[in-house]
């Protein structure tokens, strides 16, 4: 990761994020079950409005030179359009076989969903600002209630532990 350029961090925190609804959209495609379908269509909205909220942020800091507050972000339209960005490295080399099982296509979702949470701990870490260390903490929340999701229904499919079928709260918090 950058050592503590802004710009960068967030352009690394977009492609993550696109890399994850990239993934759970293949995931959509090769799964069967209706419930993980499910599942994987749900995390393929949330990733898409981190990218917004991210690519937001980091217009706001290219445009306006500062952190806006989370609550902001959240509550308005991405404000400028759009842009390109560049392939985490970690992320890039997790590849899904087209003829992967259900177990394996969540076993890779959860460790895109770690990687997640690592590198969205140590940005929150670099900065000390305090809308950023907001918004990256946000970020580990997500990806954590992700994680979440993914490891109880990888425990349900391999009958290896305890699942929630009907959830009796949301671990997202948006």
């Amino acid at each position: 990761m950058a050592e503590g350029n802004p710009l960068e961090i967030l352009r690394n925190a977009i492609a993550m994020e696109v890399q994850g609804k990239d993934f759970f959209q293949k995931a959509v495609d090769i799964v069967k079950h209706k419930r993980a379908k499910d599942t994987f269509g749900s995390l393929i909205k949330q990733e898409q409005r981190h990218i917004e909220v991210l690519e937001d942020q980091l217009n706001h800091l290219i445009h306006d030179k500062r952190w806006m507050p989370l609550d902001e972000l959240r509550g308005q339209p991405p404000a400028y359009p759009r842009m390109s960005v560049f392939e985490d490295k970690d992320i890039q080399r997790i590849r899904l076989d087209p003829s992967a099982g259900e177990l394996e296509v969540l076993k890779v979702g959860m460790e895109i969903e770690r990687k997640s949470i690592e590198y969205y701990r140590d940005a929150g870490m670099r900065f000390p600002d305090k809308h950023a260390k907001e918004i990256f903490s946000w970020l580990v929340g997500e990806e954590s209630g992700h994680l979440s999701i993914l490891s109880a229904e990888y425990d349900y499919r391999s009958r290896s532990g305890f699942y929630y079928d009907s959830p009796e709260f949301s671990l997202e918090v948006m």
